[in-house]
């Protein structure tokens, strides 16, 4: 069952929430844990980020905070603009169009390399075989962040093996940015079907059919992910919010 808007909605002083910190480098794990903070519901897009708040909420220095924020607005996902100062990336109409676009065609691509390079080595797919499992573990679980991030994991996945690096790098860029945009999306789609997605895809793949994979890949980018209203689900937990008692 998808989870609901009023379970969705954390509170911002919440940080408790986030997944405790690891042995990576400091730097990433603030990274992360801001992104997981907004796939989840304690940000919300177009919300102010306070490097101090950050920073006393993680037990942290200012120092990481800041240069994780600044690894976060190279990627698009904090806007720092006058008199606004540093805002989490809004999921709108317009934008979530265009990184839509850009995955479709690359992920396409990416698609079709890995096909051809499966003549030569049938075992290619075994890593996104992983990434599935993983995803109906997560999804059994009912960890909808995991989800979420595995889904990223996915198609990251498929652009590497399809041994393209450049394709790769171009891509990469975009992996927090549609973790968020996924993260959100749990909130409003059964976990389930979004791994059926991911079973449906790979499938086509394992079978050689390109335009199978294309219809999937259409389907799964474009025709789902456009028919969820992010711009009102995150008024209606912007709204509820304002009722908070907290």
């Amino acid at each position: 069952m998808a989870t609901s808007i009023r379970g969705a909605r954390r509170n911002k002083g919440d940080m408790k929430k986030l997944r405790p910190l690891e042995t990576r480098t400091l730097v990433d794990q603030v990274v992360d844990a801001i992104v997981e903070a907004t796939a989840t519901g304690v940000f919300l897009p177009g919300d102010r980020i306070v490097e101090a708040e950050i920073a006393r909420s993680l037990n942290v220095s200012r120092v990481p905070v800041r240069e994780a924020l600044r690894i976060l607005e190279s990627q698009g996902i904090v806007v720092n603009t006058r008199y606004r100062g540093m805002r989490l990336m809004d999921v709108g109409v317009e934008r979530l169009e265009k990184i839509l676009k850009v995955r479709l065609a690359l992920e396409t691509l990416a698609a079709r390399e890995v096909l051809e390079k499966m003549r030569d080595d049938p075992d290619l797919l075994r890593p996104l075989e992983k990434v599935v499992a993983d995803l109906h573990a997560a999804a059994r679980r009912k960890d909808a962040y995991e989800v979420a991030r595995l889904d990223a994991e996915f198609h990251r996945v498929l652009c590497d093996i399809s041994g393209n690096e450049i394709l790769l790098q171009l891509w990469e860029p975009l992996s927090r940015q549609l973790t968020i945009i996924f993260g959100l999306s749990t909130f409003q789609k059964e976990l389930a079907s979004i791994v059926s997605e991911h079973d449906s895809l790979l499938e086509s793949l394992t079978e050689g059919d390109m335009n199978a994979t294309e219809k999937a890949m259409k389907v799964h980018i474009l025709d789902y992910t456009q028919a969820i209203d992010y711009e009102g689900f995150v008024e209606r937990l912007r709204q509820l919010e304002t009722r908070s008692p907290d």
